[in-house]
């Protein structure tokens, strides 16, 4: 009688154990996210060097600045690692297709290809929560003028703000079922984008 008292015992203490673990479990630290993000790339400024000295620019790494191609359509796809629910960290490539916008001349068109390091910090407890954001990296133009292609350094800041919609998530256990919107300031190839843009994380 003894024995089994003490099974019970050690049963019922087992199972307070679990129920105890169930609702005190930490998050966890690292978690797989993917993104995938559109906008807008308005120009607003030039720096550098002018258009006539692009050829050597071009060889000092800084680009070709986009003195006819004033605006930008782009779409980025980044994959990473969601670090205590708040950070993310990941690598993402992009393409821009740049021209005049109004009218569109294709014939003045231009190809962007980009890849950079994606850091954000998303504090998190609600349905809503803002986003701050840096990338870094690389910038591939194709250019059909005369100085050919080129590449440049590709910089950005940006803040958001994510809508955490899957409402069974909504503890936080996994936060990155969200819809978000950001704006910020893009430097690359001489010229000064302002992007805004729309997105999907999970």
């Amino acid at each position: 009688m003894k024995n089994i008292k003490a099974l019970l015992l050690i049963v019922m203490l087992m199972a307070a154990g679990a129920v105890s673990a169930q609702y005190t479990q930490e998050k966890p630290n690292v978690e797989y996210m993917f993104k995938i993000e559109a906008g807008y790339l308005h120009k607003v400024a030039n720096y550098g060097k002018p258009q006539a000295d692009a050829a050597s620019t071009n060889i000092e790494g800084s680009g070709f600045r986009f003195n006819l191609h004033e605006e930008a359509m782009g779409l980025n796809i980044i994959n990473g690692i969601n670090i205590s629910q708040d950070f993310f960290l990941g690598g993402g490539v992009g393409y821009a297709f740049c021209a005049p916008m109004r009218p569109v001349r294709f014939d003045k068109s231009s190809h962007m290809a980009v890849a950079f390091i994606d850091m954000d910090f998303r504090p998190v407890g609600d349905t809503w929560a803002p986003m701050v954001g840096a990338r870094v990296g690389g910038s591939f133009l194709m250019n059909p003028n005369n100085y050919g292609n080129t590449i440049s350094p590709y910089l950005e800041v940006y803040a958001g703000l994510n809508w955490f919609y899957d409402h069974a998530l909504q503890q936080m256990d996994k936060n990155y079922h969200s819809l978000f919107a950001e704006v910020g300031v893009v430097m690359v190839q001489q010229t000064v984008f302002i992007p805004i843009r729309v997105g999907w994380r999970w």
